[in-house]
């Protein structure tokens, strides 16, 4: 999008306030006005132009921590370009979001900033239409962490888990959207499949369970030792993947595969990981099922993303970096329909792949702006309209995505 010339939103007390940047040659040009008033202005020059450019960004980053937001309409947003983009004060950046079902509200949960560091975490939500903020939950204890973020399907709940960093206690959360009740749930961790049937948790006796419509358990597992297992269900909820951290596990296999339906083992391996790996730590962060449920895809912030055979628990593919043998993921999110793949990285941009052959694809998606430190999360909204990225120190980007043509590099 062009960056020389950008709108933000606020949505003030009674009326809608905004902001107007444009760069012309050397100088900034503000024009601000409030709902339907007059707009007032000024112009200040720089030395040249990219002077004028990166205090742009300098303007927009402070703006959009006061509560300003770039806004546009979907329908009238070119595929591939920034549909919203919000910053909030945080200490270590946001955590994770979560895209709402009807695509015009964003949750986000970060660090709250405080005097000598973090003062507790929050999980907030962001209109995408006005850019107002509502605070669902506040966490005021300096060690928590708020993490696995879904909205319901119908869009009317929102769950999350806390987690205290200090003890590696966790609890998890629901809050109704329209009256704000917070409700806290009986497990943790909670994952579901593709029609939200079945559900993976972690039970108050930290067993691993998946539970089924009515709640009642469809498999009951020993989960180990406490927060050294990671899990996911296939989109039919038919299997169920596990990966053990390799250093702290309570069994002879690294991976994991359970038939829900019979209650039976179907594989125990040790995680296939290629030849001359060195990844510096491990544990895999987050697990996913391709479409077909016929690879099993794990990804850790130091340890790279890796496809896996369910059928044989053989490595399908390994994304690596040219840099040091291996991509280093903070996030990944597979497309609704299972097929792709969307890698957010340390450093971005963030690069989608086929998920039946970890082939990287053209374009990248790129956060604009000059003060990102490095990616966090990444996510898609239900219907595969949109792509949300979060990046450090707290800025959260929507892209539209489909209508995106995506092609191989050189093709």
């Amino acid at each position: 999008m062009n960056r020389d010339h950008i709108l933000l939103t606020h949505p003030g007390t009674s009326k809608p306030k905004y902001l107007e940047l444009r760069t012309d040659g050397a100088e900034l040009h503000r024009n601000w006005w409030t709902g339907t008033g007059k707009p007032q202005g000024r112009a200040k020059p720089f030395d040249d132009a990219r002077a004028a450019r990166e205090a742009l960004e300098k303007v927009v980053a402070e703006k959009m921590r006061d509560g300003y937001a770039l806004l546009r309409d979907v329908a009238a947003t070119a595929p591939g370009d920034v549909v919203a983009q919000c910053a909030t004060r945080a200490t270590n950046g946001v955590v994770t979001t979560a895209l709402h079902p009807d695509g015009h509200t964003v949750a986000v949960a970060r660090g709250i900033p405080g005097q000598t560091g973090q003062a507790g975490a929050d999980v907030q939500t962001v209109d995408l239409r006005t850019g107002a903020r509502r605070v669902l939950y506040t966490e005021a204890y300096q060690y928590s962490l708020i993490h696995t973020v879904a909205f319901a399907p119908d869009g009317s709940h929102l769950t999350f888990t806390v987690r205290n960093t200090s003890s590696m206690a966790e609890v998890s959360y629901t809050v109704a959207l329209a009256t704000g009740h917070v409700q806290p749930l009986p497990h943790t961790r909670p994952g579901w499949d593709t029609a939200r049937r079945r559900m993976v948790v972690v039970d108050s006796d930290h067993a691993l369970r998946v539970l089924g419509p009515d709640g009642g358990s469809c498999l009951d597992l020993p989960a180990g030792k406490r927060f050294q297992t990671t899990a996911a269900l296939s989109p039919s909820g038919r299997l169920l993947g596990l990966t053990h951290d390799p250093d702290n596990r309570d069994t002879d296999y690294d991976l994991e595969i359970w038939d829900v339906d019979t209650g039976q083992r179907v594989l125990a391996a040790r995680f296939p990981y290629p030849a001359g790996f060195q990844g510096i730590n491990r544990r895999f962060d987050k697990l996913a099922f391709d479409r077909t449920e016929q690879i099993l895809v794990a990804s850790g912030a130091m340890s790279g993303c890796f496809g896996v055979s369910v059928d044989s628990g053989a490595l399908c593919w390994a994304i690596e970096d040219k840099r040091d043998g291996f991509e280093r993921f903070q996030d990944f999110a597979l497309s609704p329909n299972g097929t792709l793949l969307a890698g957010a990285r340390d450093g971005g941009p963030v690069i989608v792949h086929d998920v039946a052959t970890g082939q990287p694809l053209e374009p990248r998606f790129a956060v604009p702006g000059r003060w990102s430190a490095w990616y966090q999360a990444v996510g898609f909204s239900a219907d595969g309209r949109l792509l949300a990225v979060a990046d450090y120190p707290g800025r959260v980007t929507v892209f539209r995505f489909d209508g995106v043509e995506l092609t191989k590099p050189g093709g």
